[in-house]
């Protein structure tokens, strides 16, 4: 008995795949029909649509080496400086790699890109662009700097999509060169602003203690002039060596003498000679005040892996995959057609 069943379901199965086949032969030109107008659209549409094409490139870290030059120009600063890591975590290859992405990425680089690059306004004045801030906020999303996750995550791409491989190439090249000089221009702005804290840092206390030296210069040819009178009227002219040296007004010198040290103290210009620790101050400061960075020094903040070249395959449309999609959709609703069609017939 239960043979039986097996048997009938098996037959029941074999009648309604036999069918199946037979409705969908019937309808061979209704489904062939339908096919070929999707694939027809699918073929029109994807030679028609406006071509993009993503030229690229590779980015990591720069060498250690990099940026010697701007380093050998600080060689003074780091020379009077204490702590220089706050001048180096500027010039790290850190600071500086996610400094040229953050810049690459940022919205506003892009749209003051596109909008004074000279390819950029002659595309906008040629195109039918009536909103600047659409064009701008339209070809923004062509721009981008991603992590190359399946390499190493110090690698990162960087793409422009433009409607021509030339136009890609140009662009990427001309954006990448206007954020090396962004990160460049900002980096030498920091390093002048730190250079121009320590000179006048190390040059207010240098005054400071030339101040000090003066007013240290003057009290003791004002103590050494009340010295000198009260020496006079006492008659004491020479040197009295039973006489302390530790009163107010010493008169154990003599007159004479005190009136050579007065003389010797009106004439000194050298405040080093009150204050030792001047000299190692003024040349502290004239190291410092003698720093100065070039501002068109180059500063490299990325190192290139893969140079940027000129685009092979489109970005899109993909053709082939638009045609064999619609095939593979246009046959699937023909079908579908046909067997409801012949289902609702019965």
């Amino acid at each position: 008995m239960k043979d039986i069943k097996v048997t009938d379901r098996a037959t029941n199965e074999d009648i309604g795949l036999v069918d199946f086949l037979k409705i969908l032969w019937n309808s061979k030109l209704i489904i062939t029909v339908c096919t070929s107008v999707f694939t027809l659209i699918a073929i029109v549409y994807a030679f028609t649509a406006q071509q993009w094409w993503t030229s690229q490139a590779i980015v990591t870290e720069v060498q250690y080496t990099s940026n010697a030059n701007i380093k050998e120009e600080l060689i003074n600063l780091y020379t009077v400086v204490n702590d220089d890591s706050k001048i180096n975590q500027v010039l790290t290859r850190e600071a500086l790699f996610k400094a040229y992405i953050t810049e690459f990425n940022a919205f506003d680089n892009k749209k003051e890109f596109i909008s004074n690059n000279e390819i950029m306004k002659q595309y906008y004045s040629d195109g039918e662009n009536n909103n600047k801030n659409r064009f701008i906020n339209k070809w923004s999303k062509n721009i981008s700097a991603r992590e190359d996750k399946k390499n190493s995550s110090n690698l990162f791409e960087l793409s422009f999509k433009a409607t021509t491989p030339k136009l890609a190439y140009d662009l990427l090249e001309s954006y990448s060169e206007f954020v090396s000089n962004k990160v460049r221009d900002e980096v030498l702005e920091e390093l002048n602003a730190k250079i121009r804290f320590n000179q006048k840092l190390y040059s207010q206390n240098l005054l400071v203690q030339e101040s000090i030296a003066k007013k240290k210069l003057y009290n003791e040819e004002v103590k050494t002039n009340y010295a000198l009178d009260i020496a006079k009227s006492a008659n004491a002219l020479k040197p009295m060596a039973e006489m302390s040296s530790n009163q107010l007004f010493g008169i154990d010198l003599g007159s004479e003498a005190l009136a050579e040290k007065s003389k010797i103290l009106s004439q000194i210009k050298d405040l080093s000679i009150i204050d030792p620790s001047l000299s190692t101050a003024k040349v502290r400061s004239d190291l410092v005040n003698a720093v100065r960075l070039n501002k068109d020094a180059n500063l490299q903040s990325v190192r290139y892996l893969q140079k940027i070249s000129l685009p092979i395959d489109r970005s899109k449309p993909m053709r082939g995959l638009i045609i064999a999609l619609s095939f593979i959709f246009g046959l699937m609703i023909s079908m579908i057609f046909v067997l409801l069609r012949g289902k609702l017939s019965k």
